[in-house]
């Protein structure tokens, strides 16, 4: 049975005509009557019958209305539910600059293939910066540094890799190399501070400022030396510079995201992604 032909039954019944049906639906009022027609055809009774002025239903017909319009229902929420399932509109993931480095192209790559649909807006920024984006409503996930403070219930983050923390050095170089200095206001280079602090190491500081690919660059021109985290770009760009790590001292990046859309499905090829080759992601609930 053709749902089509039942949906305008059910129509031209509410709305006391075929022609009123046939507007609702979009098809000629000679269409309507051969979809009717057809469903008598097949049934072998007739289904609608004129009482004044309106279109009613036969006895016939009374005895299956119940399950006819539970018919179109069906096909109405299954229909739905497929189009909340569908991938599409616009995904805004912020990120910071080295895990754009590292995941950007397999991102893109990942979600095209995934998600056709779907647009990847891709906007980059420090951690506090795109944390207070997120926050606001602006971001729909975010890939940051883990946050330094408790995060509200209403937020999750999910561990996608620890970096090993440690000194960049040019090759062979003194040991008394001005510091460049990942800063201090940064997430991730409050917790280089802390590991570097640790050391004990008296250096003059030459600058400081929160952009690890240009630091990294510096102490490859021999400018001096820097503790860094030890992300995918830094042996990629820069094979030739040392890295002594410091024991125990990781930076953490993850997913940034709202509890209340984590288990959605965009979400899930969101992780997929990112972790595609490497096995689950971890969770860690930072509240």
């Amino acid at each position: 049975m053709d749902v089509r032909f039942v949906r305008t039954l059910v129509a031209a019944i509410d709305a006391g005509s075929l022609a009123a049906a046939a507007r609702l639906q979009g098809i000629t009022p000679a269409a309507a009557a051969q979809r009717v027609g057809a469903l008598e055809a097949q049934l072998r009774v007739p289904l609608l019958v004129r009482d004044g002025r309106r279109m009613a239903p036969t006895p016939e017909c009374e005895v299956l209305l119940a399950d006819l319009r539970q018919m179109v229902a069906l096909e109405g929420g299954l229909a739905g539910r497929l189009a909340q399932d569908r991938l599409s509109g616009t995904l805004r993931l912020g990120a910071i600059s080295t895990v754009l480095g590292d995941y950007g192209a397999k991102l893109v790559q990942h979600l095209g293939a995934a998600a056709p649909d779907v647009a990847l807006s891709l906007v980059p920024g420090s951690s506090a910066q795109l944390y207070e984006q997120f926050e606001a409503g602006h971001l729909d996930a975010a890939l940051v540094v883990a946050p330094p403070f408790p995060l509200p219930k209403t937020m999750q983050f999910d561990l996608l890799e620890q970096q090993e923390i440690g000194w960049v050095r040019p090759p062979a170089a003194a040991a008394d190399l001005p510091l460049l200095l990942y800063s201090r206001t940064a997430w991730g280079g409050a917790t280089c501070w802390e590991a570097l602090a640790a050391q004990r190491d008296t250096l003059q500081v030459l600058c400081e400022m929160d952009a690890v690919e240009i630091l990294a660059q510096m102490v490859a021109d021999g400018l001096g030396q820097a503790v860094l985290p030890r992300w995918g770009g830094l042996s990629r760009h820069h094979p030739t510079l040392t890295f002594s790590p410091i024991s125990g001292a990781v930076r953490q990046v993850g997913v940034l995201t709202w509890r209340r859309a984590h288990s959605s499905s965009l979400m899930q090829v969101l992780f997929a992604a990112l972790t595609q080759g490497r096995g689950a992601y971890s969770v860690s609930d930072s509240t």
